[in-house]
């Protein structure tokens, strides 16, 4: 143990210094001035001659503190020797490795680099161009464990009749290969018999992912089946055909666009709403006027407005194309826009909002698992080869982008949780080095 000579000031913290240099042998001293270094010098390692010492250097750290690592002099040969500080920099690393952690945790919360510096300030304050190189930094090297032999599986159901009486068919679809896992007909689609089901073909040990479309007893469910081994993915399909009929059938230009701006979260949809901008400020000139003139102009503009989707689709599929992807942050970003405005829509709108805020976890988790599908169309594919007569009811730089990815998926894999130090435990350790001596 570390031979500490004890002043009036650092025996305040005689636990804090009896734990930073437990790992020194009993050959080692903490003067009175505050230096670290041998009780007795070391022999020159070039010459074998007894050195003396020769004063300290200072290492500090801004806001933290300063500690004074002994020198040595050989008189024989005149080498120069530093002592070890390798303690000084595991404490600057401990504190950092918070740090690091703290704003991890912020922007995986969605706060800005300047919001970050700005609350940093009350605590140890941080530029935000330091921030943001750390950040970078620190999840540019994060190794993030892989979900391994994750089963990627689609569930959907169908509500065939056999003559009147109501039947049910759950299917379970593999998701690598699209083949049937299982399907069965059952009298009842209660959650018990869902559970059973399940149980009866997947296992509730293994990690799942798991498609399915928006019916609402479903996260209760197969959270319910695999409790920490669910990864859950709500249909981006069955979320549009939703908000499509969350609108009349003979909407107006400015309905559509409302449309298109909730279709736009999650799928590119910017040319379509190009057009209607300039269509909705025609719309605004004709409302006014004459309205029998507006309806026959509304009734022709929704018309030439569907043409142009409909070439947009017929041009994807010459080119083999499908409707481009958001990449996360992107949806991330219009979403946020869209609820920062959700005041200024209907009711109805205001609702489908809130419900994708509520659900946005289980919209996006197929950004984080590699190879996972958004939609449930596999299985829909199926149904509708295999039951065509069947009637059924019916989410800044390349850089930015993807270290928001990397961070979502180290949220996902449960990096981001639990607190092992807190900033304050590992700050009390800089208290003896505060001042000198």
């Amino acid at each position: 143990m570390v031979y500490i000579n004890f002043t009036l000031f650092n025996f305040l913290y005689q636990d804090e210094l009896l734990s930073t240099f437990s790992r020194y042998a009993n050959d080692f001293e903490y003067t009175p001035d505050g230096i670290f270094r041998r009780s007795m010098p070391p022999f020159c390692s070039g010459c074998g001659a007894k050195m003396t010492y020769n004063g300290y250097n200072t290492y500090t750290k801004k806001g933290l503190g300063s500690v004074k690592i002994g020198r040595y002099f050989c008189p024989q040969c005149g080498k120069s020797l530093e002592e070890d500080r390798s303690f000084w920099e595991d404490l600057k690393k401990d504190f950092l490795g918070v740090m690091n952690q703290i704003y991890q945790r912020m922007r995986a919360l969605g706060i800005s680099y300047q919001g970050i510096s700005s609350i940093l300030e009350l605590i140890f304050p941080q530029g935000k161009d330091t921030i943001y190189r750390a950040f970078n930094d620190t999840v540019d090297s994060t190794e993030i464990p892989q979900v391994e032999d994750i089963h990627i599986v689609h569930y959907d159901e169908q509500h065939p009749k056999k003559g009147r009486t109501q039947k049910y068919r759950l299917t379970l679809l593999d998701g690598i290969s699209t083949k049937v896992i299982a399907e069965e007909l059952l009298d009842e689609k209660d959650p018990e018999t869902i559970k059973g089901f399940l149980g009866r073909h997947l296992d509730p040990n293994k990690r799942t992912f798991i498609v399915t479309d928006l019916y609402s007893s479903y996260p209760g469910v197969f959270e319910e089946f695999f409790g920490d081994n669910l990864v859950h993915q709500l249909c981006l399909l069955h979320l549009n055909k939703l908000i499509v009929q969350d609108f009349p059938k003979k909407p107006t230009i400015e309905q559509l666009q409302t449309m298109y701006q909730l279709l736009n979260i999650f799928y590119n949809r910017e040319q379509e709403l190009e057009v209607l901008e300039a269509m909705v400020r025609k719309e605004q000139e004709k409302k006014p006027g004459n309205a029998k003139e507006y309806n026959a102009w509304l009734t022709k503009a929704r018309s030439v407005f569907r043409a142009f989707v409909y070439e947009l689709k017929l041009k994807r599929r010459r080119g083999k194309r499908n409707l481009e992807q958001r990449p996360y942050l992107e949806a991330m970003e219009i979403f946020k826009g869209l609820m920062d405005e959700i005041d200024s829509f209907d009711t109805k709108v205001q609702k489908r909002l809130r419900k994708i805020e509520k659900n946005w976890d289980r919209f996006t988790a197929f950004y984080f698992v590699q190879g996972a599908p958004a939609t449930n169309n596999p299985i829909e594919n199926y149904y509708s080869t295999s039951l065509k007569t069947h009637r059924k009811r019916q989410f800044r730089s390349n850089e930015g982008i993807e270290n928001q990815m990397k961070l979502s998926r180290m949220k996902q894999a449960g990096m981001l949780e639990g607190c092992k130090r807190t900033l304050l435990e590992v700050f009390s350790r800089f208290r003896p080095f505060l001042a000198p001596g």
